[in-house]
């Protein structure tokens, strides 16, 4: 059976390859120039929700992807999800509201160890030792980071908002907890998937959605809304709606951009693809907000992205065993050795439809 990379063609993976990248860094950066003059990640993130239901409805109306009509049934099965991905997100916006972007990886650096750790837990799925040392060089880069970087908010993007080093330091709480909320939704996540009939615009849809809803009562809660109104009524609120806009359209991008990365791509070539993105992320950041690389951070981001290539080829090689142990039974279709193998599918939740497909080929209820 042919593979992912052998179905498509050298200009669609390569237009795939720096689309994923151009939407991946442009959000980021942009994300961080407007959390920088206006930190309130939580109503940013309400603002990019809500365009990103606009333009699922205009795609629904002009594309070729048609969203599902909305049920409320669905919608009560992918409350856990939302709250999830919902939680993750801010998380995510808070870490790089108080940190550099170039360092914004480190910070999130431990999505690899806290998903291997959900799935040994909840779905009693164990990784080859060479998988679990990949997940400790991760570890490793992500306390040389913590731990030798003397100043995780070096540039005055970051300084305006961290103020110190101690609000430097929650950056690096937000960090972790929004690493922690990643790990859940690799678990959640495909049972989303079923409960839209394996649709992603139609989970991106109800996601969308259902998170736009949820973000109201948050603003609430997070303390947001007094700096929301006096936002509204200032000179600035033109601004800042137009870096949320587009921030927006980005966010939209970045989940077409993920899918298509993930169909076209190989994992090794995705992995290659966001190593590169992560490097290029942090020359832009030291050359847009003056971010000042350390030794410490310089050899966190090295170990982070050597571990993480590390476990994409632990992967592959575990697939090739699975693979070559099966084939006398049911082989690995192509998409099995993808997702298997993918780091992304950690986050997207793919590991956990390998692992039931697993269960059912053994019988196992």
């Amino acid at each position: 059976m042919l593979s992912a990379t052998e179905k498509h063609s050298r200009l669609a993976v390569l237009g795939t390859v720096i689309f994923y990248m151009v939407v991946a860094i442009s959000m980021t950066l942009l994300n961080k120039s407007v959390l920088s003059s206006t930190p309130m990640p939580v109503f940013l993130l309400f603002c990019q929700s809500s365009i990103a239901v606009c333009l699922l409805g205009v795609e629904n109306a002009l594309g070729p992807f048609k969203t599902p009509k909305f049920d409320i049934n669905i919608a009560r099965e992918l409350v856990p999800l939302t709250f999830v991905n919902v939680l993750g997100l801010i998380f995510n916006n808070a870490c790089l509201q108080y940190v550099d972007a170039s360092f914004h990886q480190v910070a999130r650096g431990l999505v690899l160890p806290f998903t291997i750790i959900v799935t040994i837990i909840v779905l009693h799925h164990y990784p080859s030792p060479l998988a679990l040392m990949a997940a400790l060089v991760v570890t490793f880069g992500f306390f040389s980071g913590v731990l030798f970087d003397p100043n995780h908010a070096s540039s005055a993007a970051s300084a305006s908002v961290a103020g110190s080093a101690k609000h430097s330091s929650l950056g690096i709480a937000f960090g972790a907890m929004s690493s922690v909320s990643s790990a859940c939704h690799a678990v959640l996540i495909k049972r989303g998937l079923q409960t839209v009939s394996n649709s992603p615009i139609g989970l991106s849809y109800y996601n969308n959605i259902l998170s736009t809803i949820a973000l109201i009562p948050l603003l609430i809660v997070s303390g947001e809304l007094p700096g929301v109104l006096k936002l509204i009524r200032s000179p600035e609120a033109a601004t800042f709606y137009q870096g949320a806009g587009l921030t927006g359209i980005f966010g939209f991008l970045i989940s077409l951009a993920s899918f298509m990365s993930i169909k076209v791509t190989s994992p090794v070539t995705h992995m290659i693809s966001s190593a590169a993105r992560g490097v290029l992320q942090t020359i832009l950041a030291v050359y847009i907000f003056g971010d000042v690389m350390s030794h410490g951070r310089i050899i966190s981001i090295f170990l982070i992205v050597s571990g993480s290539m590390l476990y994409v080829y632990a992967k592959n090689e575990d697939a090739k065993r699975s693979s070559s142990s099966t084939s006398s039974s049911i082989p690995l279709s192509a998409q099995d050795y993808d997702q298997t193998s993918d780091p992304k599918a950690l986050e997207s939740g793919d590991l956990h439809a390998i692992h039931r497909d697993k269960e059912d080929r053994e019988g196992y209820r």
